[in-house]
């Protein structure tokens, strides 16, 4: 880890100029995001760079506008858990959460994206195009299709949304195609650096370490510390391109160690738009298609659905100490639900809302072996108790989940002590 060598205050205010802005909580960028990473071995001498100050190098990022790229990012992942089962050498986008991985990436603004998982034997595609939205699954050769809503609405599309039911699902529908569309955003250096910027409060110590060189290019390092107690994170090193102040990489450390549990970072990079073609997608031959909005489910979809609590997440504390709370999901149901799953997908009898091809080769995430190395860790977690009720507490190094018997789920990067006490404020349901 590179030390310290400067200290300042962090506006309030900085980040909300230029094109920063926060995607996801300061928590869920601990546990996803991206997950992504330079691996030390890429990193080369230190270049000589003019000093800066960590205000210059706030401003100079929040002044950054490279809105279009592409690239390689190397994927590096260690939450603390076992390795997946049954993922060797295959694209699987739940693999994301262990291991080390590559993306290709091409952004051209925020209209235009395409991500490539890749591993030994398949690839995993995320193309957003305009209002087109695909995934490709080249394994099961299977294509997810989806379109997203247009910008503002038409007179036309208003006289057909006047009844406050179809107001509320269409409300809905966009609320779901925008995180699909910010989760395409987020698998690039510098959404995640943005999520992290966006989360910083007076609880957090920022300096300027050693420059380095990441994928070629010069860059200053951007040093974030909390100064809470509590917090599993210890540190964040944001990579800063000297030249454009556009972010080429982000570290995160847990509590006390140096070696990192998150890197996210540009192996290849060119600061230049990408080709119109680079977003073109056709679909292969002989390759299953199916919506990705749910329109194939029909109206028993939507009652099924309908049926489900929503997990209504809430955030609890502030900066470094942000956990979330969500809603409906019992420890029973959970594990019954990855053991069905996993029964159906191993006997080939899984309905078409449930076989592998249903979702573009989502459902394949959870197969048989994933299912048991779920149930494991279901079943490794400690029982407690509290004003919240009862439950089962789970940590690693950077993490830690309760799971309540009235059916909620309280996570975040704090310790266990800082998640049971904002367990216990919101009470028993």
């Amino acid at each position: 880890m590179v030390g310290m060598n400067e200290t300042t205050k962090t506006s309030k205010t900085w980040y909300r100029r230029g094109g920063v802005r926060a995607l996801l909580p300061l928590s869920v960028v601990a546990v996803i995001a991206g997950n992504a990473a330079l691996a030390p071995t890429l990193a080369s001498a230190a270049p000589a760079l003019p000093p800066i100050s960590a205000q210059q190098l706030l401003t100079r990022i929040a002044d950054s506008h490279v809105d279009a790229f592409s690239g390689t990012v190397s994927v590096t992942t260690d939450l603390g858990l076992p390795a997946l089962p049954d993922l060797a050498g295959s694209a699987n986008p739940l693999s994301l959460i262990t291991g080390t991985h590559l993306l290709q990436v091409a952004v051209n603004g925020p209209t235009q994206q395409r991500i490539a998982l890749m591993d030994q034997l398949s690839e995993y595609d995320l193309i957003h195009n305009g209002r087109q939205l695909w995934t490709y699954d080249s394994e099961t050769n299977a294509v997810g299709k989806g379109t997203l809503a247009a910008t503002g609405t038409s007179g036309t599309a208003a006289k057909d949304t006047k009844d406050k039911a179809a107001k509320a699902a269409k409300a809905k529908e966009l609320q779901a195609e925008q995180k699909q569309e910010q989760a395409l955003e987020a698998l690039t250096p510098q959404a995640a650096a943005q999520q992290l910027l966006a989360a910083i409060t007076p609880t957090t110590r920022v300096s300027v370490g050693s420059p380095r060189t990441v994928a070629g290019r010069s860059a200053y390092l951007l040093v974030l510390a909390p100064k809470q107690q509590g917090s599993l994170i210890g540190e964040v090193e944001i990579s800063v391109d000297a030249a454009t102040g556009t972010p080429l990489g982000v570290t995160l450390y847990p509590v006390g160690s140096a070696t990192p549990f998150f890197e996210l970072s540009f192996t290849q990079v060119d600061l230049t738009a990408p080709s119109a073609s680079r977003f073109d997608f056709t679909v292969p031959k002989g390759a299953t298609v199916t919506p990705l909005d749910g329109a194939a489910s029909g109206s028993a979809g939507q009652s099924a659905g309908s049926d489900h609590q929503s997990l209504d997440p809430q955030q609890l504390g502030t900066g470094w100490l942000t956990a979330v709370e969500l809603h409906g999901v019992t420890l029973g149901e959970l594990s019954q639900a990855l053991s069905a799953t996993g029964r159906e997908v191993e006997s080939g009898n899984s309905s078409a809302a449930t076989s592998p091809e249903a979702d573009g080769g989502s459902q394949q995430l959870i197969n048989g072996g994933v299912s048991g190395y779920l149930n494991t860790l279901l079943g490794s977690g400690k029982t407690v108790s509290g004003a919240f009720g009862s439950g089962k507490l789970y940590t690693t190094s950077v993490l830690t989940v309760l799971i309540t018997d009235d059916g909620r789920v309280f996570l975040g990067p704090v310790t266990p002590s800082v998640l049971e006490a904002d367990a216990a404020k919101q009470g028993t349901k």
